[in-house]
């Protein structure tokens, strides 16, 4: 039987036992239909998984007994930096879920010149707001841990956010003859770093700028697709060659 992997925020474990009441009982119980005896593992966004076995079914309290403890144990997917400029509404909330669903690692809300999205406070509402949909996204795909959504950080800044990421691209619409198969092919294990401008475009001293700096500028083809669109094609292709050259190194 599939062993689920379910998050718990505030995770509480006293003498072995996990009480889960409210919306976690319901979502085990009456979505993944697990019954006493049926093995979850609980996950708690901290580094920790607890391999657990449901108990008893009590009214609307669910006992898990805790039979071990793994910390950090090792996910098989390619670590994925997103920056990405932020749009506004509801279209951003739905890009932030699919691209956690998807595997990123961590996505940087990005200010291009062109971005519209103005943000106050450091992002405040927004960022909060982001960072709950990753949490409820991390849990519904199983996701051992939650990807980290930054504080909105202007292009030329981003250097110490993504850090030491080995694979850079940059999407970029006067591009016409880089794939990401010619960057990607079967060599997809390496820290990567994702960037995608805003609906109006980047400018050419933006690109070239991020040249500069060790990116590589692809294009998707003729088609153009939207700023939501973009990074889940990419993470998605990323997700394809990673587990297309998993496969050919056994």
């Amino acid at each position: 039987m599939e062993v689920r992997r379910v998050f718990v925020d505030k995770l509480k474990i006293k003498n072995g036992m996990v009480l889960l009441a409210g919306p976690m009982h319901k979502y085990i119980i009456g979505v993944l239909r697990k019954r006493p005896g049926d093995r979850i593992d609980l996950i708690d966004g901290k580094g920790y998984l607890y391999r657990s076995t449901i108990q008893s079914v009590k009214g609307k309290e669910l006992y898990l007994q805790v039979v071990d403890v793994v910390h950090k144990p090792q996910e098989k997917r390619p670590k994925v930096t997103l920056c990405v400029s932020p749009i506004k509404g509801p279209r951003m909330d739905w890009l932030v879920e699919k691209a956690t669903e998807l595997g990123a690692e961590k996505i940087v809300p990005t200010v291009f010149k062109r971005t519209v999205v103005k943000f106050n406070d450091h992002g405040g509402e927004k960022i909060e707001r982001w960072r709950r949909i990753t949490v409820e996204a991390s849990r519904q795909s199983g996701r051992f841990t939650i990807p980290e959504i930054a504080e909105p950080t202007p292009l030329r800044g981003i250097g110490p956010v993504i850090g030491d990421a080995e694979k850079r691209v940059v999407l970029y619409e006067k591009e016409r003859h880089t794939t990401l198969k010619d960057v990607f092919g079967l060599k997809t294990g390496d820290t990567t770093c994702i960037v995608i401008g805003p609906e109006g475009g980047i400018e050419e001293t933006e690109a070239e700028w991020l040249k500069e700096n060790g990116f590589v500028a692809c294009t998707l083809g003729e088609n153009i697709f939207r700023t939501e669109t973009t990074p889940l094609i990419v993470l998605s292709v990323i997700l394809y060659e990673y587990a297309r050259a998993a496969g050919s190194d056994q």
